[in-house]
């Protein structure tokens, strides 16, 4: 059979990558007569980002490479006002680049497989026109879940055909009815990235209007977890592909000391608090996190991060071990010593794996979200930012497994409440609860995650349906 590669483009955050990494490894791992090569971007300002992506390579697998484009200059970004448009400008700045690489793989005579397919992360929709330029179909990979992409296609179905000015939905005073949601949806769980009207129209309708052109979209869930979503679609959306769940992969980290102290805790008796790659909190939200841990008595594993500076472009920084108690209550770290952990960065996926951690207090990051299922560990919502909201919206109220502590907030929000710590404390009281409803409910999807990749399981059919898509383009 003739030997067809794949280019996959991962945006360069850090949370998206991965993802990417492992779709290829299952491809590979399936059908052998495909290769996949990765085109890996950095972004600019984001170390621990770098550093996971300069960790991916292909040591386990010869027919997954990778090309490693260097990072670009951090102060050529100084118009970015956010992470996001930082992403955007690096993705858009590495299209010629691109261009260029897959025109020396597959034009000249010296090509030893041929181009099928690109397949390019949710936010690398200007990639799509090199697929166009070079004559092979272009697939979206939707890293984040189906029912947010629902609602991405139907507010650019509000905006470009009713002419609705989708920003002010934020103001709505009832419940809105949006088709890939199973409930009414409150306006205050609308993420800003679709209502604040320069997100909406300088990138996220942007990349919607282009979903619509590409061969297909590939979405990180699974038949099982989302069905309402699935079947919520207009007519003119392409064919959607359900492959995950599609776990990050962790970077090793030999003689972790939290991983060695997890080790030695009873089962389900730790909560895990950790917020993302860019998760942070003010001094006084800090504070109420570490009375409302102490009062809980549970063992915990709290991944707390440094505020950014300006000059880090909104990517938290690095506590010392002295600057904790600069940030934390009086003796914190003392009276707690013997029952946690403060920590900066954390392996999070292989905390999660340990038996000892009973419970997550999370952001709601989709990769979050399908690790807690995956390993059958419940989730407490707190979201931060992105369209974090709606998924902590979907997962305690659609989905019921998850459960509050808030749906809402929102750390662009200048009015933004504080969470006190009689709230976290009940949510953490809550996820810890060995006999709730909502951990027997992730139990269960935690078995129903697993048997979709397995032979008969949905996402493997699914996947080996995608496959054939790509071939059958090349026909």
């Amino acid at each position: 059979m003739e030997k067809l590669e794949l280019i996959f483009i991962p945006s360069p955050l850090m949370g998206h990558a991965g993802q990417l990494v492992e779709l290829a490894r299952l491809i590979v791992n399936q059908f052998h007569h495909l290769t996949i090569t990765l085109l890996i971007m950095k972004l600019p300002g984001d170390p621990i980002g770098t550093d996971y992506t300069d960790s991916l390579d292909s040591k386990d697998h010869d027919r997954i490479k990778f090309i490693h484009f260097p990072p670009m200059d951090l102060d050529s970004f100084t118009d970015c006002p956010t992470v996001g448009f930082m992403a955007d400008a690096v993705i858009e700045r590495h299209k010629p680049i691109i261009t260029e690489v897959i025109a020396n793989r597959f034009n000249g005579s010296h090509q030893t497989s041929r181009l099928c397919a690109l397949v390019v992360d949710m936010f690398c929709t200007p990639m799509i026109d090199v697929g166009k330029e070079f004559g092979v179909p272009t697939y979206i990979f939707f890293t984040s879940n189906a029912a947010f992409l629902g609602i991405m296609l139907y507010f650019q179905i509000l905006d470009d055909e009713h002419g609705q000015d989708v920003s002010e939905l934020a103001n709505s005073g009832t419940e809105l009815t949006i088709p890939s949601y199973a409930n009414p949806v409150p306006p205050s769980v609308l993420s800003s990235v679709l209502v604040n009207k320069d997100f909406w129209s300088k990138r996220f309708i942007r990349y919607t209007r282009k979903y619509r052109e590409a061969k297909g979209i590939i979405v990180n869930t699974f038949q099982e977890l989302e069905p309402h979503a699935l079947l919520s679609y207009d007519d003119n959306t392409p064919p959607v592909y359900t492959v995950g769940p599609m776990i990050k992969p962790e970077k090793h980290t030999p003689n972790n000391e939290v991983l060695k102290w997890l080790k030695s805790q009873p089962k389900s008796t730790v909560v895990l608090l950790c917020f993302g790659s860019r998760g942070w909190f003010d001094v006084d939200q800090v504070r109420e996190i570490a009375i409302a841990i102490e009062r809980s008595g549970y063992g915990f594993i709290w991944s707390l991060r440094r505020p950014p500076s300006e000059a880090q472009k909104g990517f938290p920084g690095e506590y010392t071990d002295t600057d904790y108690n600069e940030v934390l209550p009086d003796g914190f770290l003392e009276r707690t010593a013997g029952r946690g952990r403060v920590v900066g960065w954390v392996p999070q996926t292989a905390v999660l794996a340990d038996m000892a951690v009973g419970g997550f207090v999370s952001h709601c990051g989709w990769n979050s979200v399908l690790e807690s299922l995956w390993y059958g560990v419940p989730i407490a919502t707190w979201p931060i930012y992105a369209e974090q909201q709606l998924d902590a919206y979907q997962l305690v109220k659609d989905l019921g497994l998850g459960v509050e502590i808030s749906l809402d907030y929102n750390q662009l929000n200048k009015n933004q409440r504080l969470i006190l710590a009689e709230e976290i404390e009940k949510g953490i009281r809550e996820v810890m609860d060995g006999d709730s409803e909502v951990r027997a409910k992730v139990m269960e999807m935690k078995g129903k995650s697993r048997m979709a990749l397995e032979e008969g399981g949905s996402s493997l059919a699914s996947l080996r349906q995608l496959v054939e898509d790509f071939i059958s383009c090349n026909e």
